[in-house]
């Protein structure tokens, strides 16, 4: 069993806002285990699946059904906003500052993230760049969807008005992107020199490929007592595990690589959770397994 450490409490510098419909995905109780060895960034997740068995001080649920989230959006935007499936709600992430301006009030940085991710030391990475930096992406060429902070400021909240036709790419009934491929060079308008968009090397099977130059990514992950590892990078820590490819189809290479959606319809937790927060928990291909 892994030595005993208490999570010491720190001030909040960080609120990250997650909206989820639907039901919670296999792995929730590892995610929240994640969010909770990171007590200086809060989680505030939009959801109607209820809590989760595992409770963290620093993960909010705000219950809300999916038609009300839309409603609200469709009346603070002033936009026309009919999403018919919950992905839609991605578009809707660079005004995320706006939507939940109130609840957001008091943080320095806020930001928006998913849930198929599982987290490191996130203030080992980011506290030398709270000072410098008013937006922070890890990727080099885009804005990332599934991990991006931002400066609390009204200029940042309301950048999403600048995206061209933001309107009209909302009110369109399917996914548009924006959240990446148009955010991107608003924000990077905005912020200038203060925005840094580095890889942190976060997504396997990604197909930018591995930080040794090769498509070569590891096989396994080790998540324990707050340090992400893997089985190729010896004590090197990760921010974080983004393992989309492992379990959604719909994102595979082409062709795909090994490995790929390797989840769907799948038994993939094989380690209680309990267990995994205790003792550490492992993240592969064939799911979350006992820490070796």
């Amino acid at each position: 069993m892994q030595e005993h450490r208490e999570i010491e409490p720190q001030k909040p510098w960080l609120v990250i806002i997650c909206v989820y419909f639907g039901r919670w995905p296999a792995w929730i109780n590892f995610f929240v285990e994640s969010c909770k060895w990171n007590p200086s960034v809060h989680w505030r997740i939009y959801t109607d699946c209820g809590e989760p068995a595992n409770c963290a001080d620093n993960v909010t649920y705000v219950p809300v059904s999916f038609d009300d989230y839309a409603a609200n959006a469709r009346a603070r935007l002033g936009v026309g906003f009919e999403p018919t499936n919950a992905y839609k709600i991605c578009d809707l992430k660079p005004a995320f500052g706006l939507l939940h301006e109130a609840e957001i009030a008091g943080y320095p940085f806020f930001g928006y993230g998913d849930l198929d991710v599982i987290y490191g030391n996130i203030e080992t990475f980011y506290r030398a760049l709270r000072d410098p930096y008013d937006v922070i992406s890890t990727h080099p060429e885009r804005a990332s969807g599934h991990f991006l902070v931002l400066r609390n400021t009204r200029a940042l909240r309301r950048a999403f008005e600048l995206i061209p036709d933001y309107a009209q790419l909302l009110a369109s009934p399917r996914h548009t992107g924006i959240d990446e491929s148009g955010y991107t060079p608003v924000l990077k308008q905005v912020a200038g020199e203060r925005a840094l968009f580095v890889e942190r090397y976060s997504t396997v099977l990604s197909w930018r490929g591995w930080h040794d130059g090769t498509m070569n990514y590891p096989g396994h992950w080790t998540w324990r007592a707050g340090r992400l590892t893997n089985d190729q990078d010896g004590d090197r820590e990760f921010l974080y595990l983004h393992f989309m490819r492992w379990q959604a189809a719909h994102w595979i290479n082409n062709p795909p690589l090994p490995g790929e959606a390797a989840w769907v319809g799948r038994e993939i937790i094989h380690v209680d959770w309990r267990r995994g927060a205790a003792e550490g928990f492992q993240i592969s291909a064939h799911g979350f397994t006992p820490a070796p």
